[in-house]
């Protein structure tokens, strides 16, 4: 029990810090007001970063800190279908796992027409709260 607490506490943080980091690093250097653009369902809050702030965070590697040991075991993701990245399957229980890190996920969606990326916060998942989800439009 008190494992689960010190997990969903140290998620929070990290989840507060990439909301944080995103917000507040890349919107210093912008020049005007921005607003950002938050979506909420039952399931998830998702932060949007416009797509020049998407190619800001993956060259500035934003979200490598969500792929550190401590860090990695409370984080998941969301891979578009057409992503280069796209799920497998294993046969440990059916799970899904993709090859690669978050930041790939950020630099694939910064290099798409109209590629962005969300942070979301999974309210549903309180052990893996953090994660980062792609979106582009279709072609």
């Amino acid at each position: 029990m008190r494992s689960v607490s010190i997990k969903r506490i140290g998620a929070g943080v990290c989840a507060a810090a990439a909301i944080a980091a995103a917000s507040a690093g890349i919107t210093s250097g912008a020049g005007s007001a921005h607003a950002v653009e938050v979506t909420q369902d039952n399931r998830y809050t998702v932060l949007w970063l416009t797509h020049a702030e998407t190619r800001q965070a993956a060259d500035m590697g934003l979200v490598r800190f969500l792929d550190q040991p401590g860090i990695i075991e409370h984080t998941s993701v969301i891979v578009r279908a057409d992503s280069q990245f796209q799920y497998l399957r294993t046969n440990e229980g059916g799970r899904r796992y993709f090859h690669g890190s978050k930041q790939q996920l950020v630099a694939e969606a910064a290099a798409r027409p109209g590629g962005r990326i969300g942070v979301y916060l999974n309210r549903t998942q309180p052990n893996r709260p953090i994660g980062i989800t792609q979106y582009w439009p279709a072609r």
